[in-house]
């Protein structure tokens, strides 16, 4: 493994502690760090709680050079707040999970910690840095070339592979392969990780993620054929000769293939994580109004019989009414302080 500041090939630290095992890659010239998912929890064991929560939201500041993750093949690493709502940005990988944290920045994170919650010692920082030797059982340093492993990215994270295809790739011609999420099927590119879903794929997958929050969205997908969109020299997957135009996603700036005879849509690189955030978005933003007249639209297709099937339906006025109560609550916030303190007293009664 490469720095990913100053090119300088990292060191493998192995260390074994009372409490944990974990692994962490430092860069010895520039004191860089690459953590994996849950060993910035490790490092920090002089904290109590996790602090790997980060910012949902991407800091969208441009950079001088973009930085791939390190463990993922071809995968960019996003801007992200420390705790969400502190001023420290680190770079986190959207796929893996890992952080990778510039020299310097684990003394403002103990700096940060300090201030809202309970830090015995000194910090992690100084654990790195070999001052925290007597909490070390065992430590083995290791140059990252005879310890680097890479991670396949698939096209969404935690699809199992099915098979393989002879569809094509509209992007790079490679060969696709099919691919299931819980009960969404897609069929993916290996080598440029862009996704083709058909019709109806698109809104059982976008229903999988973030724990079902999303199931009530469906506008944006049933008014792909209304806006705007321009030819493509793109083949589509399935029709092969039909060449697939470029349509707007919502009100988003989001531009995607999409074919005017199956009605399939191609999803280049990310452009499925875009999709999501940018719903997450609107579903943050909505008004009370707005999620009523969802929920009074998907009751009466529930009683129609609507296009989604029985489930489906019911799954969408289960999201419906979870999104009403989370903006009823953020629109009025006496409401809001009121189930906080009621949280509160539920924790230090142990209910």
């Amino acid at each position: 493994m490469k720095c990913l500041n100053c090119k300088t090939e990292m060191v493998t630290n192995d260390v074994v502690t009372k409490k944990a095992e974990l692994s962490y890659n430092t860069c010895e010239k520039c004191g860089s760090l690459w953590l994996d998912k849950g060993d910035l929890d490790k490092l920090a064991f002089t904290v109590e709680g996790s602090i790997e929560a980060s910012s949902t939201e991407v800091d969208k500041t441009p950079e001088k050079e973009i930085k791939k993750c390190p463990r993922c093949d071809d995968f960019n690493l996003s801007r992200v707040h420390f705790l969400d709502c502190t001023d420290i940005v680190l770079h986190r990988c959207g796929y893996c999970q890992g952080f990778w944290v510039d020299g310097g920045e684990l003394n403002l994170m103990d700096e940060e910690l300090t201030k809202d919650m309970p830090v015995s010692g000194k910090g992690f920082s100084d654990f790195v840095n070999n001052v925290h030797v007597p909490y070390w059982f065992k430590r083995v340093k290791k140059k990252s070339s005879e310890t680097d492993t890479k991670i396949t990215v698939l096209p969404v994270r935690g699809s199992t592979l099915k098979k393989a295809t002879e569809d094509k790739c509209p992007a790079c011609g490679s060969l696709l392969n099919l691919y299931s999420y819980w009960s969404a099927h897609y069929e993916g590119c290996v080598k440029c990780k862009g996704l083709w879903v058909e019709r109806d794929e698109l809104r059982k997958l976008k229903n999988q993620v973030e724990l079902g929050r999303l199931h009530w969205m469906n506008d944006e997908i049933d008014d792909i054929e209304k806006t705007s969109a321009r030819p493509t020299s793109r083949l589509c997957v399935k029709c092969k000769d039909v060449k697939m135009v470029a349509a707007v996603f919502g009100h988003s700036s989001l531009v995607i293939d999409w074919c005017p005879k199956c009605f399939g849509m191609w999803l280049d690189h990310e452009e499925f994580r875009s999709i999501v955030d940018y719903l997450n978005t609107i579903a943050f933003n909505v008004k009370p109004k707005e999620v009523s007249k969802e929920l009074e639209k998907d009751v009466k297709q529930l009683i129609k019989g609507g296009p989604e099937g029985r489930l489906a339906e019911i799954g969408d006025i289960d999201a419906d009414l979870h999104a009403l109560i989370n903006a009823s609550i953020f629109e009025h916030p006496k409401v809001f302080e009121a189930c906080v303190i009621a949280g509160k007293m539920a924790q230090s009664t142990g209910a």
